[in-house]
C-alpha cells in the first residue's frame, strides 16, 4: 500500500482534509467532489432562474410599450409585428423553467 501524502503547510488543497490530519483520504476527496458538483447545480439552477425573470420582465416591458407617449404611431406595427415571436420565445423560456421545476421537483 503506498504511504499517505502528507500536506505541505498552507496548501490549497488543505481546504479538503475535513478532519485536519494533514492527510486527503478518499472519502474526502469524493466529499469534496460531491460538494463542489452540488454548487455546480445550484450555481446553474440559480442562473436559470435569472433567465426566466429576465425573459418575464422584458415581455412585460414591450408590453407596456405601446402605451408610452413617446413611442409614435408610425412604429406601433412593427412593434406588432415583433411581439408574436418575442412572447414565443420568452414565454418558451419560462415554460421551459418551470417545467423542469415540476419534474425535478415530483422525482423526489
Amino acid at each position: 500500500m503506498p504511504e499517505a501524502k502528507k500536506l505541505e503547510p498552507g496548501s490549497r488543497f488543505a481546504i479538503y482534509d475535513l478532519n485536519h490530519d494533514g492527510i486527503i483520504s478518499d472519502e474526502e476527496m469524493d466529499r469534496a467532489r460531491d460538494l463542489l458538483e452540488m454548487e455546480l447545480r445550484e450555481e446553474k439552477a440559480e442562473a436559470q432562474k435569472r433567465m426566466a425573470w429576465a425573459a418575464i420582465g422584458s415581455m412585460i416591458v414591450f408590453m407596456l410599450l405601446p402605451i408610452m407617449p413617446f413611442i409614435p404611431e408610425s412604429r406601433l406595427a412593427t412593434l406588432a409585428s415583433l411581439s408574436d415571436m418575442l412572447f414565443l420565445s420568452q414565454a418558451s423560456i419560462v415554460g421551459l423553467f418551470f417545467g423542469a421545476q415540476a419534474y425535478m421537483s415530483r422525482g423526489k
